[in-house]
This record gives structure tokens, sequence and C-alpha cells, in this order.
């Protein structure tokens, strides 16, 4: 974090390149939502040679944009903090192909999975697991692009994403008719996908900082709802490769995400702390070490306390 004496330069590094999944966060950047708070916001994308967490821990970036599962299976669990999550659902779902006999889950057995890389299948696993299916008995595959391989017929299911991989499938097979869908919230092992993670140093040493970043982003994401076409445009300027209706249409998903759970109660952006405790749940059925105190790990705190937050609604 850098502090020129007047504003604080604070650092988001993203789970993916710049797109819509993040509009709130590049309207908050690109619209220096922050000033008025004392922060200005510089986001950075996926960079695969050091993952979201790593940077974080290693303070290359002061948040990063990560899931509970991604912070409980990190060896610097113990540092981490999640204070916001947009969205409230998991946003993945797995095609199969159909035409490969693939009806059941109990029909991925002996399969090939393309997942991402970077222990990003706790959902799946968890998911196989409570559907019956032994988790060892599906080959998971780490692959960045999990849609060409799967469109080649290189792995017989893939871990997409309900507002960017699932369409490109789609559209590329010629109908929805052609895949299995398989949801893990049918199985009651949805897991949450992105949230806003910090230190818990920073959020002990610089608090002010902590709520300046909540308080902004929240205002992002309320934009970013509210204003779609300025959204789509936030996206397109940091990404100009971006096609405007992809994106329009992203965004959408992404709101339909961020509309589900303690969100239809609380609000926009509320950390929920049951985001944690599934992720820690399915390490534990799937007999993994939980790290000790989890509720330490996600904090309610400065979404309770944001100005943001008044008159904003999902």
């Amino acid at each position: 974090m850098v502090d020129d004496g007047s504003l604080k330069s604070v650092r988001i590094r993203l789970l993916w390149h710049a797109q819509a999944q993040f509009a709130g966060y590049l309207i908050a950047e690109q619209a220096a939502l922050g000033t008025s708070r004392g922060i200005t916001l510089k986001t950075s994308p996926i960079d695969f040679g050091c993952g979201s967490i790593e940077a974080l821990c290693r303070g290359e970036v002061e948040f990063a944009v990560a899931s509970p599962a991604h912070l409980l299976e990190s060896p610097h669990a113990a540092q981490l903090v999640m204070v916001l999550a947009v969205q409230q659902d998991s946003a993945l779902v797995y095609p199969a192909h159909r035409d490969r006999g693939i009806e059941r889950i109990a029909d991925l057995a002996g399969r090939r999975v393309g997942v991402w890389p970077g222990h990003e299948d706790l959902e799946l696993r968890w998911m196989l697991l409570r559907a019956g299916v032994a988790p060892e008995a599906v080959t998971r595959v780490p692959m960045v692009d999990t849609i060409g391989p799967f469109l080649a017929g290189d792995v017989d299911c893939a871990q997409t994403t309900v507002y960017h991989e699932l369409r490109r499938v789609v559209d590329a097979l010629g109908g929805a008719d052609r895949v299995t869908l398989f949801r893990a919230g049918d199985h009651g092992a949805a897991l949450l996908k992105d949230g806003l993670l910090t230190t818990r140093r920073m959020a002990r040493e610089h608090p002010d900082v902590v709520q300046a970043v909540v308080d902004t982003v929240i205002e992002g994401w309320a934009i970013a709802f509210a204003e779609p076409a300025r959204a789509v445009d936030a996206c397109l300027h940091a990404n100009p490769t971006l096609a405007r209706d992809d994106q329009a249409e992203q965004l959408r998903e992404i709101h339909k995400l961020a509309q589900h759970g303690a969100a239809r109660v609380h609000g926009l952006g509320y950390p929920d702390p049951q985001h944690m405790t599934r992720a820690a749940q399915a390490m534990s059925d799937l007999g993994y070490r939980v790290p000790p105190d989890i509720d330490a790990a996600n904090s309610v705190e400065f979404w309770s306390r944001s100005s943001a937050r008044a008159g904003r609604g999902t």
C-alpha cells in the first residue's frame, strides 16, 4: 500500500482477466470512487505465476478476489479474512457430453473432468461425494482452458461458470440439449466462488483503509447493477477485446448470483459466515484438515459499518 500523503493506493488482484465478473471493481477503479474516502483502487488481472492469495500474503497486493475454499485450503489461512461477498451462490456448473451416455452423476465414474488448476475443484469433489460417487473414481485433469479440450472431446465433463464458459459450450455445440448439466446445489454441495479477501494484519492495523475499500467496492457494484450499460463500458475500457453483448449477458448472470441467499435479507455484499462454514464442511467430509478458528476467517464488521449500504439493494 502506497501512501502519497493524501491518498492511499490500494491494489486488488482479480481472480481472472477483466470482465463483467469484476464490473463493480472496474467501475470503482475507473470512476475513482474511493478518492472521497482517502483511497485509490488499482485492479490487476490473474497472474498464473502467482495466485491471488500468494500475491496477497507476499504483499504484492492488499486485497484479492478469491473463494472461502481458496482461503481455507491455503497454507496461509491463519493470515487471511474475507470481508465481502458479492456473489451469494455457486457460479459453477459441470456440462458433460450427453452423446457419451452421461445422463446421471454416477455416469462420471471412470470419466475425465477438466478442472482449473490450483485447487479449484473442492466443490466438484464434494458434489461427487454427496452424490454417492467416490471422488477418486473421476480423473480430474487440470487445465487453464477447460472449454477447448471439452469441445475437442479430450475430457468428458468440464468445470465452467454459468456466466462465461457455459455459454461458449452451448453456443459451440448448437444447443443445451447436447449436454447434461450437473450442479452442486442439486446435491447440497454448492460453494461460493468469489469473495474479497485481505490479511488479518491489514484489518487490524489499517481498519480505516479496509473500511474505505469495502465501502468503495459496494458502491461500485451497486452502480454496476443499477447502470448495466455503464458497467459494460467499464469492462470494455479495461479489456477492449471483449464483446459488448457477451459482457451484458455475463453481468445479468452475476446480478442473479448477487441476489441469492443472505443478500435477500441483509443486502448487497454481505459476507455470510455460512460460506466459510460450508467450505470447511466440504474439506472435513473429504478428509482434509480444516484450519482452526474458521470464525476468524470471515468478518462482517466492515460490511456492517459500511455507509455505502444505505439505499443499496441487490
